[in-house]
């Protein structure tokens, strides 16, 4: 696979607080996942009658779509958050799916006027530090369809701005497009002005593993659900890892909780790793 994320990523993500890669994703896969999250997120044509509140939905992790939930297990993405946290041992953090509507307004959970924001309030019990950014969390967000100026797109704010607003940076791009942030990052909502079709959102975050403290949502409720169960099944044993599962070799592994391990998600054991 060709080198999409790389030390000059790592060096603008350190310098802006964001980096914003365009055609991450491209051709059968970007297809194949834009189909996935349409039939997740239903399109304008599809709710226009009968609105959701807010003009918005945002849905629970996991998806029900497989393509969405293997995008996770992306060796780049982990391979850039183990550097920019600065450790190997690392463990997602549930993400979730966004959709804005003609009609929606920017704002949020502890925002001003603007809208600007840190997600640091709702994704850990514990304040910003502004000179260890690995204690935080990395963000890694697609815009699997276009998203245009007139499409709520979000507003990131690099560090080199202070508060001014004046100077935010609208996340306008292609399909397929990447942006990475921290929880420390600047960035608000914005108005969706069209009045017509959709801005559609999916991601997720990585942190590193012993930062108990932290993590929008938890999973370990989805052990017995169908498509995330299925999902575990296909994983290699240190892909599990970062999912919070023990290590090959943990004590909790006997032959008998392996065999429940293997009702419980199909095709656990099929390389005998453990």
């Amino acid at each position: 696979m060709p080198e999409k994320l790389t030390d000059t990523h790592l060096d603008e993500l350190a310098k802006k607080g964001y980096v914003i890669v365009p055609d991450y994703y491209a051709g059968s896969q970007l297809s194949e996942m834009q189909e996935a999250q349409r039939r997740v997120l239903p399109t304008w044509e599809a709710v226009k009658d009968n609105p959701p509140p807010g003009r918005a939905i945002l849905t629970e992790f996991p998806p029900p779509e497989m393509p969405l939930l293997r995008g996770i297990v992306d060796c780049q993405a982990w391979a850039f958050a183990r550097k920019w946290l600065k450790t190997e041992q690392i463990h997602f953090r549930a993400g979730c799916m966004i959709a804005r509507y003609p009609g929606f307004k920017g704002g949020g959970v502890g925002s001003d006027a603007s809208g600007l924001h840190i997600d640091n309030g709702n994704n850990s019990l514990l304040p910003q530090s502004p000179t260890a950014p690995e204690f935080g969390q990395l963000v890694f967000w697609f815009h699997l369809e276009d998203v245009e100026a007139a499409q709520a797109p979000l507003r990131l704010l690099s560090t080199e701005h202070g508060r001014d607003t004046a100077k935010y940076e609208p996340l306008v791009c292609k399909g397929g497009t990447l942006c990475i942030f921290t929880n420390y990052t600047l960035h608000s909502a914005s108005d969706y002005l069209r009045k017509d079709g959709q801005r559609f959102t999916w991601g997720f975050g990585l942190g590193r593993a012993e930062h108990y403290w932290e993590g929008f949502r938890h999973y370990t409720d989805k052990g017995r659900h169908a498509t995330f169960a299925k999902f575990i099944g296909t994983l290699t044993a240190a892909e599990r890892e970062v999912f919070r599962f023990p290590p090959a070799g943990h004590p909790y592994y006997t032959p008998q909780t392996l065999q429940a391990l293997a009702e419980q998600y199909p095709g656990w054991n099929a390389r005998g790793e453990y």
